[in-house]
């Protein structure tokens, strides 16, 4: 009897551990849910700033906070992943042409360097109010390629109409003047979140343009188009639900003959080999994207 009483302790206290051990795991999870839940003051202001510049019509629908908050933080993040690849500022200036055999291929002449960095008004507006011996900045260039015949070599000989590729870049642009090179990390993540959001309000504005509400305006056919603020709002939380299908970024290795002329890896010929980063949009649209630092006032670069 004894013994009997002494197993049903035994037992009893086994089962009052077990049940106190899964009564503090359900307490933390709860308190971990109830943690992971709430918005931080960040959280808020991201999507706040999000909706304004997407659709502030948005703020009508049901919970709009809290259903885009996670997307738009998903969103913010693959930014950041994005913003991450893009190498660190290199010189943009006129020795860089001759030293630099990225910059070397990006542009056809030094002339074009000194265009880009004297006639550009948002450097000059920055060095108004800036008193900075480096500007650093983005810079975005298109490029493009197309075939081509010329002449090529076979060992040691000179052949005529080779079939070649032509690389070409151009419309240079500077973007988002800075004082430092973290400072240009931070604007640059902006530059690219508001292009995002710009990508996805003309994307809503299309499918807007698209629906047959000017034919059929009856209270049923508005209620389910997008200007009904929640249809609007689950409409653009499936655009961004994959921020990859968005844009993305792709690092292009190259051998450029001084011509601009893709060279295969075994070419001895004198050649400029580098690597870019490209940032592809889902509407197509494809930029070359780069950290450069410029001089504000020197010997070859004197911005007016």
């Amino acid at each position: 009897m004894n013994d009997t009483n002494q197993t049903h302790a035994i037992f009893r206290s086994f089962f009052d551990d077990q049940l106190n051990h899964l009564q503090n795991l359900v307490s933390n999870l709860s308190h971990h849910i109830q943690y992971e839940g709430q918005p931080t003051e960040e959280d808020k202001q991201m999507v706040e700033n999000f909706v304004e510049a997407s659709n502030n019509k948005m703020r009508a629908a049901d919970d709009y906070a809290k259903k885009l908050r996670n997307h738009v933080r998903t969103l913010h993040n693959y930014v950041l992943q994005i913003v991450e690849e893009i190498p660190s500022p290199i010189d943009l200036n006129l020795n860089a042409f001759g030293t630099d055999e990225l910059v070397n291929a990006l542009f056809a002449s030094s002339k074009d360097i000194d265009k880009l960095l004297k006639n550009n008004p948002e450097i000059n507006l920055f060095l108004r109010t800036q008193n900075v011996p480096i500007v650093y900045a983005l810079m975005t260039a298109d490029k493009s390629e197309k075939p081509t015949l010329g002449i090529g070599m076979q060992g040691d000989m000179l052949i005529r109409d080779v079939s070649q590729q032509a690389v070409n870049f151009s419309s240079h642009k500077l973007h988002t003047p800075c004082a430092s090179s973290e400072e240009l990390n931070t604007v640059l993540k902006e530059y690219l979140f508001s292009r995002v959001v710009a990508l996805l309000k003309q994307e809503m504005a299309d499918l807007m343009s698209n629906q047959p509400l000017n034919t059929d305006k009856s209270y049923k056919a508005r209620l389910k188009s997008l200007a009904n603020p929640n249809v609007y709002l689950d409409t653009l939380i499936k655009q961004i639900e994959n921020p990859a299908e968005l844009f993305c970024i792709n690092k292009i290795h190259f051998k450029l003959s001084k011509l601009g002329i893709k060279l295969e890896d075994n070419d001895k010929q004198n050649a400029n080999e580098f690597d870019i980063h490209e940032i592809i949009w889902r509407n197509s649209i494809r930029r070359v994207v780069l950290q450069v630092k410029l001089p504000a006032n020197s010997g070859n670069i004197c911005f007016q």
